[in-house]
């Protein structure tokens, strides 16, 4: 890939131990009907052949596919994406996981949206989904948006009050696949994905709703999402290992929540709104959370607590895990009296 290379695209693969699944992907990009893009592949230290299997690309690429080793593993495909943006070259930026794929023309109509209405973002409401066999012999259309026509593209209204209630029913889709972005929309709001292994694209997307401008939803079925078993999503986990995957998110997400939201008038002036965005997200957390505290007895909630808030440099760790294992205490007993 030459210095002076300027594409209109960089498409990003972050990668973690994914030689049987990687193949697949990086075909499907390369037979893209759209060829003026650079191609960024981050690999986060894999212990498999990935980063041989991209190797083998290089040449076929013709110069467009750019290999990047991170040090060390990051344990989170948050930080893989945020270098591949701070490296990338493209007007447009588009996020591929390395276990799913495109159809042959996804950059090329994403592309022609965007240039031709101009958004910062563009959200692909249906995509399709297929099982762990390597070629999938069928492919399941999902519609995360249903009320969308499914020939016309829709701009996302501009008020930020009716974007945060959409936002509050879950009317917009997180998933960093999901969304086609001009890069400095992306590079002049200084929006990252943070380094977290849930819960990242979450937090993520409502910046994203609040900072663009320009927000089409298009009905175009261009993504195919793999039901893959080994990845972060679908592993299988033992409530403590659970416990402690969803409090670090749930730390570090309500501190840069609040940063974020004092930034904006809107949130300065709105305490209500803050209130429920901040409670948003303390739910999500507690969707899977809930599960790991009925396994789990009080002592052993409070341990990991203290542990994961310790690590976290909170100043009052043991009263935070004491109230949150009284709280729990308190809802099984209402629970129990049938009062919830």
């Amino acid at each position: 890939m030459t210095e002076n290379f300027s594409p209109a695209m960089s498409v990003i693969v972050p990668v973690y131990n994914a030689e049987k699944y990687l193949p697949v992907c990086l075909e499907s990009i390369l037979a893209q009907t759209f060829t003026d893009f650079e191609l960024l592949v981050v690999d986060d230290c894999s212990t498999d052949s990935s980063y041989a299997v991209a190797e083998n690309y290089l040449e076929r690429f013709g110069g467009r596919l750019k290999i990047i080793s991170l040090p060390e593993n990051t344990g989170s495909g948050s930080v893989p994406r945020n270098v591949g943006l701070d490296m990338s070259r493209g007007k447009y930026v588009y996020f591929v996981d390395n276990d799913d794929f495109i159809v042959d023309d996804a950059l090329e109509t994403l592309y022609n949206f965007a240039e031709d209405y101009q958004a910062d973002v563009i959200f692909m409401e249906k995509f399709f989904t297929c099982d762990e066999e390597l070629v999938p012999k069928t492919l399941e259309p999902v519609d995360w948006h249903p009320k969308l026509s499914d020939d016309m593209p829709l701009f996302e209204s501009d008020s930020l009050v009716v974007r945060v209630e959409k936002f509050l029913q879950q009317d917009f889709f997180c998933s960093p696949w999901s969304k086609f972005f001009r890069r400095n929309f992306l590079i002049d709001n200084a929006i990252t994905l943070p380094p977290l292994k849930v819960g990242d694209d979450v937090i993520w997307t409502f910046k994203i709703i609040c900072l663009a401008e320009k927000i089409l939803r298009i009905p175009a079925r261009l993504y195919v999402y793999r039901n893959n078993n080994l990845s972060v999503s679908f592993r299988a986990r033992s409530p403590q290992q659970t416990l402690k995957l969803w409090i670090s998110p749930l730390i570090t997400v309500s501190e840069r929540l609040e940063q974020f939201m004092n930034t904006l008038e809107f949130f300065r002036k709105n305490p209500n709104a803050r209130l429920r965005i901040q409670m948003y997200f303390v739910n999500l957390s507690f969707i899977d959370i809930n599960d790991a505290l009925k396994c789990l007895n009080p002592a052993e909630v409070y341990e990991i607590l203290v542990r994961e808030f310790s690590e976290a440099s909170s100043s009052q760790p043991a009263l935070i895990a004491c109230l949150i294992v009284m709280a729990n205490i308190y809802k099984q007993t209402l629970q129990e009296r049938n009062y919830l």
